[in-house]
């Protein structure tokens, strides 16, 4: 959450970390396509099914740059990447011509609708502006209604603390008790505001699966094999040998592992108990607690709270295992 305050002069003077700076090349990708879910159930958004976007998309702006410069543009007068530079990516998509800021303050393309990856290239040359793109929300209001956690304060405006994306890959340590049940199926990320938006008629790709969809949006092994409490259980070898080349090792292997009990409180299942109760003895303080919060969920009588409230040392994870027996 701090990060545009630490890059604020970075962001607003680009040129203090790349000299003369003067224009910005914009570009999107349409990942558009179905929706991202493990065997068994727990969600992914869809930008997160397939290869990290981080490499391929940073790979397809690389070559791009090549191409410029053989064109004839000075070598090295470039710098580029997708979430990697400090400059406001939304807000340089819309001034180039690719999308309409949306009220969810995603930017929705008029003819690729709003799954759109975003990256760019900035330039020492002085390019010709595009002109803004057509198209408005009009009166919708669909994303504000349907946001789960009431992330979305008003168009256009976003409280990134209580935004699902926010708390389940950002978000380090627990999770406010509030947003838990908001947070729903999702595991990785969070797809509703986009879900809902008319525009999303407009992706040629949300459609489109298996072979049909482009190497790099295709799903990863992860997300087709894992199950919850694969993701609950996973030690730290499994993470590091496994969960290589997806955008969900930005959680971190505690904010996964936390977010499948989570995940896993909301679905009520009772046949997750005996991996939540294992849980529940866990190194990590923050799987501890939220496993105790699953339990709480599922079954507040289960004589495992009690148990581990004796014997618990952090302060944090003994008011959750005490606020899970009074939910009874």
């Amino acid at each position: 959450m701090q990060y545009l305050e630490a890059n604020r002069e970075r962001i607003l003077n680009p040129s203090s970390w790349r000299d003369g700076v003067r224009s910005s090349i914009s570009l999107a990708v349409d990942y558009g396509g179905p929706p991202g879910e493990l065997p068994g159930g727990g969600r992914i958004a869809r930008y997160a099914v397939g290869r990290d976007y981080h490499r391929w998309l940073r790979e397809r702006v690389f070559a791009l740059r090549t191409r410029l410069e053989t064109a004839g543009l000075p070598y090295g007068s470039m710098n580029g990447g997708t979430d990697a530079v400090p400059v406001l990516e939304r807000a340089l998509a819309v001034q180039s011509g690719i999308g309409f800021l949306a009220k969810s303050a995603m930017v929705i393309s008029p003819t690729h609708g709003p799954w759109l990856q975003l990256a760019e290239l900035l330039t020492g040359e002085e390019l010709p502006p595009d002109p803004p793109a057509p198209g408005s929300c009009g009166t919708c209001t669909a994303c504000l209604q349907a946001c789960p956690s009431q992330a979305i304060t008003a168009p256009f405006q976003i409280d990134a603390r209580r935004c699902i994306s926010y708390t389940t890959i950002e978000q380090r340590g627990f999770v406010a008790p509030e947003l838990r049940k908001a947070q729903g199926e999702w595991l990785f990320g969070c797809d509703i505001c986009i879900e809902v938006c008319p525009f999303t008629r407009r992706s040629a790709r949300a459609n489109l699966v298996g072979l049909a969809r482009p190497p790099e949006l295709q799903p990863h092994a992860v997300v087709q094999t894992w199950t919850l409490l694969d993701v609950l259980a996973m030690d730290e070898a499994r993470y590091q040998s496994e969960f290589v080349g997806t955008a969900m090792r930005r959680a971190t292997r505690a904010g996964l592992r936390r977010n499948a009990a989570i995940v896993l409180g909301n679905r009520g299942d009772d046949q997750a108990l005996p991996a939540l109760v294992t849980a529940l003895k866990d190194a990590d303080p923050t799987v501890r607690g939220h496993a105790a919060w699953a339990i709480g969920r599922i079954e507040p009588r289960h004589a495992a709270l009690p148990q581990a409230l004796v014997v618990e040392p952090d302060p944090r994870v003994r008011g959750e295992i005490e606020a899970a027996i009074t939910s009874r």
